[in-house]
């Protein structure tokens, strides 16, 4: 195929019937595709318009008993033969997914494009919690919000900020409300830049009950030296390391969620080094560039 990339890749988003299109003019050496949806009916249709290599992403571990999960691992166990590959952004999902296909399974983890310089000067509030994830269930803000209860008694000062998307109709405000947590706990909506919101808080915690990849945002809060606090699911592991950059909890274990929390706001020390150690963790592994040089031998390699 070549040793160098084929060209500019192009995003099509949510545009299928144009990407239909464009495939059946312009039959592209190979389609990779983000979306489970969209790999089942490209899998049907391309065959009959283009010779392009099918490549599916998939950004999360499918192992869970979500309607989601199922269902994908009913199909790929059954048409997974249709595709020419797979690349995953974590090892958990690469095992899963080894259990169900017999073809190329591709590790690659995301990468982020900018890591900012260490800052000496950084905000002295140091009792600021921030989460980045789109309200929903399998983001676990129920039980998070049990934590932060035991956490807002014993530091009073503490204050959790949520960034995302609400997909729950108002549900976690409304818990917010119902457990008198107003004055601890902010929720911010989506946030297109969240550069400053990462700079002024002292720890990040994404607590999540399944279905989780290679989360960006934890590449994100350790690109701005936060310690990380969240369960040992799925590809978090694969991130942080316990006791090292961050703190990993059985997943549903409210109290000890909530006694790490307390135990990074009550030693800044502690915390400090913790998040220098995934700042280099990042800076070392996880960036942009090494991904993108990743993703483009995988393709010049297919055949």
């Amino acid at each position: 195929m070549g040793s160098k990339c084929w060209g500019r890749p192009i995003c099509f988003d949510k545009r299928v019937w144009k990407l239909i299109k464009y495939i059946f003019t312009e039959k592209p050496d190979a389609i990779y595709i983000i979306g489970f949806r969209l790999a089942v009916l490209l899998r049907v249709i391309t065959p009959f318009i283009s010779k392009s290599f099918l490549v599916q992403g998939v950004r999360w571990n499918p192992n869970s008993n979500s309607m989601l999960d199922k269902t994908f691992r009913f199909v790929e166990r059954l048409f997974g033969s249709l595709l020419d590959g797979y690349i995953v952004n974590s090892n958990s999902a690469r095992l899963n997914l080894n259990k169900l296909v017999k073809k190329n399974i591709e590790l690659i983890y995301n990468g982020i494009a900018d890591i900012q310089p260490i800052n000496s000067k950084k905000s002295d509030n140091k009792n600021i919690i921030i989460t980045i994830a789109n309200l929903s269930v399998r983001k676990g803000y129920e039980d998070y919000l049990r934590a932060i209860a035991i956490v807002v008694n014993k530091v009073p000062e503490s204050r959790f900020l949520f960034l995302g998307k609400d997909n729950l109709d108002g549900k976690i405000q409304q818990l917010i409300i119902d457990n008198n947590l107003e004055n601890n706990v902010q929720y911010l909506g989506f946030q297109e830049k969240i550069d400053e919101f990462l700079e002024n808080s002292a720890v990040f915690v994404l607590p999540s009950l399944y279905g989780e990849g290679c989360p960006t945002s934890i590449l994100e809060a350790f690109s701005f030296s936060l310690p990380v606090v969240a369960y040992q699911i799925d590809g978090i592991p694969e991130l942080v390391t316990h006791g090292v950059d961050g703190l990993l909890f059985d997943v549903g274990d409210v109290n000890a969620l909530a006694d790490g929390i307390i135990n990074l706001l009550l030693d800044p020390e502690k915390s400090t080094k913790m998040g220098i150690s995934g700042y280099q963790k990042v800076k070392d592994y996880f960036l942009l560039k090494d991904m993108v040089k990743k993703h483009n031998d995988y393709f010049l390699g297919l055949k």
